[in-house]
Parts: C-alpha cells; structure tokens; sequence
C-alpha cells in the first residue's frame, strides 16, 4: 500500500479555509497540484450536497466536469456534455467493508432524465478491498485518506477508474494511486460559476496553447463575468436545487433556469478550429 500520499500532504501548508465546513459550499473549489502547479484533479461546488469534478489526463485534456454528489461511490453521476444522468445502488453498502477485507459489490447504474429511454441500467460486479485509512494534520485540520482497490469482476479490460485508489474523505477526492503520488500542493478558492472553473482548470493544464490562449483572452472579455453570473444565478442553482432530489438536469425542465447557460461551454467560448 502506498503512503506516499499522506507524506506529501503532511508538508502542504494548507490554508484553513480548506476544512471540510468550508469548502464544500457554492461557488468554492478545491485543486490538488503536481510539483509543475499543475492540476491533477479538481472540484467546484455548486451547493454542499452538489459538485462538479474533473481529473487530467497525461498529454490530453483532461476530463469534462460531471456533475457528483460525492466522489467516493457516488449515488448520482451526470455527464455535461453528453446530457446523461445516473442514479446508482449498491449492495453491500460499500461503508460495510472492513480494513483488510475484499468484498464483491454489486452495483447498478439506473438511467434517470431526459434520455433515460435511450439508455441502459448498468449492472456491475465490483472486487472491493479496503486497505486502512491514515490520518494528517495541517493548520489544525485533520485530513482522512482512504486507501483502496477496485477491480472489475468480470472479463471486460478495467480503465483507469480501476486498480489502486485513494480517497481523501476531507477534501471529497478521489484519486488513482498514480496521481496521488503526484500531489505536491493544494489550492482552493472561489469561481465565478462551474463553467468558470473549468475554464480555469483549463487554462492551469496548458495542454493546447492555442486553446489556453485563447481562454485567458475571453476570460479578460468585459461580457465574461456576466455570462458567468447568469450560469452561477441560472443552471448552477437549478442543479443544486433538482439534482439531490431527484437527478434531473437543468436542460429537463423547460423553460430553463439559464437560456445562457451554454454561453459558458468552453467549446462554445473558444470553438474547435482555435483548439
């Protein structure tokens, strides 16, 4: 098992605004860093029971946001891009697992909004072992990582969601073992709407310069904060209000909470031929 995690960590000197209380509310993000400043996972909350994640990719963009209710098997998962929203269960609870044991968890996926009839339940058979939990304190706050591996049950070739993993409880991330061992620092803030996030994580990744060139040019645009207020005020707050309860998305119900919304889609703001 891996503790290279909790020793990066423990020299991080995190601000105590990142506590568990205080980062989970709307409009703040949290970026775990590599040694370059770079981002290896991030996440903004629109609401404490709501957020959006994103992971990089080695020489690729990273991940799309998705939209999560917690990191660590989530209950609901929704795609941006692709307009897909799914509601899982699990049986055995996963929390029932003890440190040192495997246990094969049955998970199913249950597509739920607008193109729930053009998709299908998703059954999964997961190999779980937990292997312990470490603790670390910063600044007076206690950091709790999980430390784990899943592995598919079945004869299908696992991605990169399989294998070693650990689960920072306190920050709600989780990471392969991999990335984690890449984490040097820690950085949180406040956005100014999840597009607005991801537009920076992009911006901080600098994978295509065209691209990251032409994102820091619209993000100094005069019309950009007020496209990103009309997302924050519109479809960030609809999602925080309609996603826990029921896992709809805000392009469900019509009219929609932000006619503007899609003005923060960074495949609108820069378009492929900048890319």
């Amino acid at each position: 098992m891996r503790l290279f995690l909790l020793a990066v960590m423990m020299a991080v000197p995190l601000s105590a605004q990142a506590a568990d209380a205080v980062i989970r509310k709307a409009g703040r993000y949290i970026l775990l860093l590599d040694g370059e400043g770079k981002p290896v996972a991030g996440s903004y909350w629109l609401s404490p029971a709501l957020k959006i994640s994103v992971h990089s990719r080695k020489g690729a963009l990273p991940t799309d946001p998705e939209f999560r209710d917690r990191d660590f098997f989530p209950m609901r998962r929704g795609a941006m891009l692709l307009m897909a929203n799914y509601r899982y269960s699990y049986s055995p609870e996963p929390s029932s697992v003890g440190i040192g044991q495997t246990q094969v968890i049955a998970r199913k996926a249950t597509p739920i909004g607008p193109l729930a009839a053009m998709l299908k339940s998703e059954d999964l058979m997961i190999r779980y072992s937990f292997h312990g939990t470490l603790g670390s304190r910063l600044d007076g706050i206690d950091l709790i990582n999980h430390f784990y591996t899943i592995e598919r049950n079945d004869l299908e070739a696992p991605d990169a969601k399989w294998g070693k993993r650990v689960y920072i409880e306190t920050l709600d991330m989780d990471l392969s073992d991999d990335d984690a061992a890449r984490v040097a620092s820690i950085a949180s803030g406040e956005a100014l709407s999840s597009g607005d996030f991801y537009v920076d994580y992009l911006i901080r990744v600098a994978i295509l310069p065209d691209l990251t060139r032409c994102l820091e040019e619209k993000r100094k645009a005069p019309d950009y904060p007020e496209k990103a207020r009309r997302q924050r005020d519109g479809s960030d707050a609809y999602m925080a209000e309609a996603f826990p309860g029921d896992g709809m998305a805000f392009w469900e119900k019509r009219p929609s909470g932000a006619p503007d919304e899609q003005a923060m889609n960074v495949y609108r703001i820069c378009p492929s031929d900048t890319k």
